[in-house]
């Protein structure tokens, strides 16, 4: 045995779809990966007799890698809100879902605008993690931008926002800040203004927060960066119609969209009430349908997910709050439309992983080549499975989706070459780091939970 591999702590046999392959070719490779995640060598075909001094998974029998999925858009609740979701089942639910890192939301109690907040979300994450992480933070309520500013300058922060219609004011000032402190973090707006919204009746609801809501917020952001800001990335997220999707492109910015904007439609939220109630709200059928034209023109598709205890999902309509709790079940529903011949397996990794990784300025992310964070998601395209939300490892165990039979699944979740999910178990826990430290270069990421050293 060489001296290179001496160093090796275990190795994974995978089935890899190669992704630069002009058609897609799966090839069976055996990745070396060292003590902090990372391949330090591959080698085409199984090597089953490394398993005698090595730790070593046979994944081959269970799909197809694909690079690990990135969840940008994800409310894990926790602190005051931990009743609704909280950090551990929040990625113990990202994780069975395919996902290898998330980010998340800071609309909390208390709020994620402040480093008190801020040391309590990472403490959490940090202890009680089942996938990689970043944190958001969201614009200081008291607009006192002073420890908003060292916010910024932590590693662990990837992006600022969502900053939601009744912020959109605060928007200039974030700007200007990241702009005088010459930093390069993701700014994520989401797409409706606070003028045109309105509430209605279930069903209704696309009626009374209409296109234009979402059309208008954009008008005045591209105003906004056009100033002199444009060399910020901005971010449109859960993007509800082809011409948001239009209008972001067009002007340089990212943009994802939901399942649930795909999937459902107001007919499915004047049916199932509150379990289909989400800000912005879903669509007419025909918009709902035109959509998924429209997925090869967006740049990731996120989760939104947005736990709540079911309570408060059962009170009256017109009480009840927004959201849908998907981040199990939202990969598989991509998946899905494989089988249905509307995205290949190319798309698929580009919208749950490569897209995201562009997007939050990752390098070598769930690749094969040496010196790449060895994560990835394993995928059965065409097994048969039917949507028991009973069954979740999140605190919101229901869903819209319950009954739906769909082809497609998440057979394992490999992070950092750890086997965390198999067989839709939860197998075992990594230490989850922030995602944030692979923007400057994989040591810190590699150094410890902090970043800091």
């Amino acid at each position: 045995m060489d001296l290179f591999l001496n160093a090796l702590k275990w190795s994974i046999i995978l089935r890899v779809l190669f992704l630069k392959a002009l058609l897609d070719e799966v090839r069976e490779v055996t990745v070396f990966v060292n003590e902090n995640g990372f391949v330090t060598q591959i080698r085409n075909g199984i090597y089953k007799e490394l398993c005698q001094e090595y730790e070593c998974e046979d994944l081959t029998v269970h799909g197809i890698a694909l690079p690990g999925f990135i969840d940008i858009h994800t409310h894990l609740r926790g602190l005051m809100l931990a009743y609704k979701e909280d950090e551990e089942s929040g990625t113990k639910a990202a994780a069975r879902g395919g996902y290898t890192a998330v980010v998340d939301m800071p609309n909390t109690v208390p709020r994620i605008d402040n480093l008190d907040a801020f040391e309590s979300k990472i403490a959490k994450l940090s202890t009680n993690a089942y996938t990689d992480f970043g944190i958001a933070i969201a614009p200081p309520q008291n607009r006192s931008f002073g420890e908003f500013k060292s916010l910024i300058m932590k590693q662990e922060v990837v992006a600022i926002g969502e900053i939601f219609p009744e912020e959109l004011s605060m928007l200039p000032q974030v700007l200007s800040i990241l702009d005088q402190l010459r930093v390069k973090k993701l700014v994520m707006v989401h797409p409706e203004h606070e003028k045109f919204i309105n509430e209605c009746e279930k069903g209704s609801r696309w009626l009374c927060r209409p296109l234009e809501a979402e059309v208008k917020s954009l008008i005045e952001i591209r105003k906004i960066v056009s100033r002199s800001f444009h060399h910020i990335p901005l971010h449109v997220t859960h993007a509800t119609n082809p011409i948001t999707i239009t209008y972001a492109k067009n002007n340089g910015f990212t943009v994802d969209t939901t399942p649930h904007y795909i999937y459902l439609s107001s007919e499915d939220e004047y049916r199932k009430g509150c379990l289909a109630k989400v800000n912005p709200p879903l669509r007419h059928i025909s918009t709902t349908i035109s959509m998924l034209q429209y997925l090869h023109h967006v740049d990731a598709i996120a989760t939104d997910h947005a736990p709540h205890s079911i309570d408060e999902k059962t009170r009256e309509f017109s009480d009840c709050p927004s959201g849908i709790p998907s981040i199990e079940v939202a990969s598989a529903l991509v998946i899905n439309l494989v089988s249905k011949n509307i995205i290949d397996l190319n798309t698929l990794a580009r919208l749950l992983s490569l897209g995201p990784s562009k997007i939050l300025g990752l390098e070598k992310w769930g690749c094969i080549d040496i010196g790449c964070v060895a994560s990835y998601s394993v995928v059965d395209p065409w097994k048969e499975w039917v949507i028991d939300s009973s069954k979740f490892y999140s605190k919101a165990s229901y869903s819209p989706y319950d009954g739906l039979k769909i082809r497609g699944s998440v057979e394992a979740t490999i992070i950092r070459g750890v086997v965390v999910h198999l067989n839709g178990e939860i197998v075992s826990k990594p230490i989850g780091k922030p995602i944030g430290c692979l923007r400057n270069g994989s040591r810190a990421f590699a150094k410890n939970i902090s970043c800091r050293d």
